[in-house]
């Protein structure tokens, strides 16, 4: 087994990292590093990919644990993919070349910078997150007749319960920016999408995405030793909600006057009824 893991690793990291350093020279010529938002989801359907064409024996399970976060990585990249080209470098890598220019780090170098920090940075955390499918499926070449267990059943429950999530809130929060994107007031009293899941959770998409780790997780515990990889939910829930994601936009929505009336009414993360 830890043949096949290291090989499996191997082979998916080639793959990561070799098209982060195309992605990364693309975005210098187009000169625009949130080109990597996009790559998120791509990142994990390679390894799942990888891992499924090195599988000595792509039985039932092997099916399963690489095509869950295929499914996922597809949906994403497509639809960052359609949100995100065409408008331009994301904001907060603006904010970011320019602290390093104050600093006296020309664009070049900054653009350099990016690969190591940035895009290296994202296919490491891939990786990591990754490493309940590399398991799995390195498990499989050495035993054929891996039955479909428990663990099985209920993670892809849970998956699907968060596929769900994140794409009807997506589908949900496009059609919301889209109705008020010739909005001309000031910011603080920009509307604030409460309706649908978003009624429920403040970030819908940001809890179905962890809910997708937890279920392929629970999915790989089907196999020996699956669960020690339970580092890969917990560091995707910590992305979401600490680091990247939820409090991170939080800081920016909270100068908008109805959204601090909507955090009252409204669970951060796991959803619930709204408060009275």
């Amino acid at each position: 087994m830890q043949n096949s893991f290291f090989m499996n690793s191997l082979h998916a990291a080639g793959l990561v990292f070799g098209a982060l350093i195309i992605l990364w020279a693309i975005s210098l010529r187009v000169k625009d590093a949130s080109l990597i938002d996009i790559f998120w989801g791509f990142g994990f359907l390679l390894v799942a990919t990888a891992c499924l064409l090195l599988s000595q024996d792509k039985n039932l399970y092997v099916k399963i644990i690489t095509a869950l976060p295929i499914i996922w990585g597809a949906r994403l990249t497509i639809y960052l993919a359609k949100r995100n080209i065409g408008h331009g470098e994301d904001k907060r890598y603006v904010a970011m070349r320019k602290r390093a220019e104050k600093k006296g780090l020309s664009e070049n170098n900054w653009r350099l910078r990016t690969l190591f920090t940035i895009f290296f940075g994202q296919g490491l955390l891939i990786m990591i997150v990754s490493t309940p499918v590399l398991l799995a499926t390195a498990q499989t070449n050495n035993s054929s007749e891996l039955t479909i267990g428990p663990f099985v059943y209920i993670g892809v429950l849970v998956w699907i319960i968060g596929f769900l999530f994140e794409a009807v809130g997506d589908a949900q929060l496009s059609a919301f920016m889209k109705e008020n994107k010739n909005f001309k007031g000031n910011m603080a009293d920009k509307p604030v999408l409460s309706k649908g899941l978003w009624k429920y959770t403040r970030h819908p998409n940001y809890f179905g995405n962890a809910c997708i780790w937890w279920g392929i997780w629970l999915v790989a515990c089907n196999s020996n030793f699956g669960w020690i990889t339970i580092l890969s939910p917990l560091l995707m829930t910590l992305l979401l909600t600490r680091i990247s994601g939820r409090d991170l936009l939080e800081r920016q929505m909270k100068k908008r006057t109805a959204y601090v009336t909507y955090i009252k009414k409204t669970n951060s993360f796991i959803p619930g009824f709204p408060k009275r």
